[in-house]
């Protein structure tokens, strides 16, 4: 496991040495995750952008007022040449040029549109009010997305940490026979070999401490940054592994009565069905007239000097206001065989929808039965490297014991120490992946 834990980590970097630091317990880095981490507060923006289509779109089915002004001036004031029917007296022009229209012209015009009748308004708004169910359903996923990606990450600095109180506590237990070995060598009680073994040994485990201390610097680096914590800030944990793994121990609930419709990717997939088949009952209703009712208010006026400022002036100058109350009515009679390739479009992706909705429900169940098998073997593997880890103890400190009072080897004590790592080991990785698993189950059960 190390290994690997130490080649992701190096993608993370080692920044943060030497800060002062604060200490989360896992809820406490779950909150603090859901307050900064980019990923989740954008599908909360997400939400809130769904809800103002909603607003959006119910607007369509307010009042729709406004106002406009317009104001013109002839260059040049056109005219019509008319026959010259005014005049018979001899010498008379044929035809003669008239201009009716005013040099400058002006209106003021305020209109009120209402939609009375749109059958596809009502039906793209219920489906916008279902496509914020949507957004909160991927809020809600996200929010367990984090929980599981700072709970993993909080779980693997734990684990490391564990490590490092393993190789402390041998270190010193090492340091101690090797002071006492190089006394007793120094009165000729024992030979040089046996010291060297033991400072062979204490070399190795002190660069197993380094590297573990490097491993635990990315691993907090990785928690960070799934909690969106400041990379140059310090940040430790409060929780060791038998900690975290007791606070997760109330699993009874997640090994029975599983049904994949509890998972947020199956109401998130039925979701999207259910939008489909509205966006196909919207352009069905397509075929329905639409009805709008209108108000309009005009005031005009043409003059023949620009006088708009001015008061006390003749009738011809006044403004002349119009009103007009109507309805318009729309009926799509032809779209060139638009709207039926549409519905079957939409009809290819209701059953597409449904198809990635069984094929969810047979994924998780296999998710399901492998995450409760695999708990179950850990959770036995656990027990099993918990019983070994005391009995390998227990044979450490005889065979130290032993050596001691001269009546063992110094190989025996180092058997016993090899064998004292591994069964170390063993306990870390299984109590690591019983807690892991415990996340696993979760998951799939649809309960994290």
């Amino acid at each position: 496991m190390n290994n690997k834990i130490f080649s992701l980590l190096a993608l993370c970097g080692l920044t943060g040495f030497g800060m002062a630091q604060s200490s989360f317990s896992l809820d406490e880095a779950i909150a603090y995750g859901k307050s900064h981490n980019t990923a989740y507060m954008n599908a909360g923006h997400d939400v809130a952008i769904a809800q103002e289509t909603v607003n959006q779109t119910l607007a369509l089915g307010l009042p729709q007022i406004s106002a406009t002004g317009n104001y013109q001036q002839y260059l040049t004031v056109p005219g019509s040449w008319i026959k010259n029917s005014f005049s018979t007296q001899p010498g008379a022009p044929e035809y003669i040029f008239l201009q009716f229209q005013q040099a400058y012209t002006s209106s003021a015009n305020l209109s009120v549109n209402q939609l009375i009748f749109d059958g596809t308004y009502f039906v793209g708004l219920k489906a916008s009010k279902e496509f914020v169910n949507l957004s909160q359903l991927q809020e809600n996923l996200s929010e367990q997305s984090l929980k599981s990606s700072i709970t993993k990450a909080y779980i693997l600095v734990a684990s490391l940490q564990k490590n490092q109180e393993f190789i402390q506590a041998n270190k010193a237990i090492i340091n101690q026979s090797l002071q006492e070995m190089r006394a007793l060598n120094k009165e000729g009680f024992t030979e040089s070999l046996d010291v060297q073994r033991l400072e062979l040994n204490y070399r190795n485990i002190v660069l197993q401490e380094e590297k573990l201390n490097m491993g635990i610097a990315m691993a907090l680096n990785a928690l960070k940054l799934q909690m969106g914590y400041p990379m140059n800030e310090g940040l430790s944990i409060s929780l060791n592994l038998e900690e975290l793994n007791n606070s997760m121990s109330s699993i009874d609930a997640e090994l029975n009565n599983f049904n994949p419709s509890t998972r947020l990717e199956y109401q998130l997939l039925n979701q999207g069905i259910m939008l489909n088949e509205m966006d196909k009952k919207r352009y069905q209703m397509g075929y329905i007239p639409q009805l709008v009712g209108f108000y309009q208010h005009q005031e005009t006026t043409q003059r023949p000097e620009f006088n708009f400022f001015q008061s006390n002036l003749t009738p011809n100058n006044n403004w002349v206001p119009s009103n007009a109350i109507g309805l318009s009515m729309r009926l799509t009679l032809f779209d060139g065989l638009k709207t039926p390739a549409k519905l079957r479009e939409i009809d290819h992706k209701i059953e597409k929808g449904q198809n990635d909705l069984n094929q969810f429900e047979n994924a998780a169940w296999l998710q399901y039965q492998n995450a409760k098998r695999s708990y179950e073997l850990n959770l036995t593997q656990a027990e099993i490297q918990k019983e070994s880890l005391d009995l390998a103890q227990d044979i450490y400190n005889k065979s130290l014991l032993k050596f001691k009072e001269g009546v063992g080897s110094s190989l025996e004590v180092t058997q016993a120490e090899t064998e004292l790592k591994t069964a170390q080991n063993n306990y870390l990785n299984a109590i690591y992946d019983l807690v892991l698993s415990k996340v696993d189950l979760k998951t799939a059960y649809g309960s994290l």
